[in-house]
C-alpha cells in the first residue's frame, strides 16, 4: 500500500521562496508573446493617434460628407418629380383621388373641401401658393401648424391624383376657413 503524499513536502523548498499566507509563490517571467502584444498595441495606438490628428480625417468630416451626399440625392429626386399635375383631367385618376380624399383628407377639410380643422380648399385664398408645385409640397411635405406630410404614406402618384380631384370641386368666392378675412360667426359655424 502506498503512503499518501504530504502536500507540504511535495513542493521543493527554495532559498528565495516567497511565502504569502502559507502559499508558496513562484516568480515566473512574463511570457514573450504577452510582452510583444502589450508593447505592440501601445505602438499601434501611438501611430494611430498621430495618423488621426494629422490626416485630416474625422468623424465630423465623414458625417458632413454623408449629409452632403444625402442632400444631393434628395435634390436629384426633387428634380425628377413633375412640376405640373400629370393627372389633370384624367377621369380615372380623379376618381382614385376622390377615394383618397374621402378616406384621408375629409376628416380635416370636410368632404366638400370647405374646411373644418384644416383650411378651405375651395376658396381663392392659398397661404402657400396655388400652383402645382406649391400644392404638391403642401400635401407631400406638410406645412406648419397642422398639415402632416403625406408623401411617404401616399406616394407621389396618389398625391397628384388627390390634387387632380381638388381641381374638380366647386369653388366658392367667399373666404373660407383659414383665410385672413374669414368670419366664423357670419359663416354660421357654431361655437366660434
Amino acid at each position: 500500500m502506498k503512503e499518501p503524499i504530504d502536500r507540504e513536502i511535495a513542493e521543493l523548498a527554495r532559498d528565495d521562496d516567497a511565502l504569502c499566507d502559507g502559499i508558496h509563490q513562484d516568480d515566473n517571467p512574463v511570457p514573450l508573446w504577452f510582452n510583444v502584444g502589450f508593447y505592440g498595441l501601445i505602438v499601434v495606438g501611438l501611430v494611430y493617434m498621430v495618423y488621426y490628428t494629422t490626416s485630416g480625417w474625422s468623424s465630423a468630416g465623414m458625417y458632413e460628407a454623408q449629409v452632403a451626399a444625402a442632400e444631393a440625392r434628395a435634390e436629384a429626386v426633387r428634380a425628377s418629380l413633375p412640376t405640373s399635375n400629370p393627372y389633370r383631367g384624367d377621369a380615372i385618376a380623379i376618381q382614385e383621388g376622390s377615394e383618397v380624399f374621402t378616406t384621408i383628407c375629409a376628416a380635416c377639410h370636410k368632404p366638400d373641401g370647405s374646411g373644418l380643422v384644416g383650411p378651405s380648399l375651395v376658396d381663392s385664398y392659398w397661404k402657400y401658393g396655388d400652383d402645382d408645385e406649391a400644392l404638391y409640397a403642401s400635401v407631400a411635405e406638410g406645412r406648419p401648424e397642422g398639415m402632416p406630410p403625406w408623401g411617404t404614406q401616399l406616394g407621389s402618384e396618389k398625391v397628384w391624383k388627390v390634387l387632380a380631384y381638388l381641381e374638380t370641386l366647386p369653388k366658392s368666392d367667399q373666404p373660407g376657413v383659414g383665410a385672413p378675412d374669414y368670419d366664423a360667426a357670419s359663416a354660421g359655424v357654431a361655437g366660434s
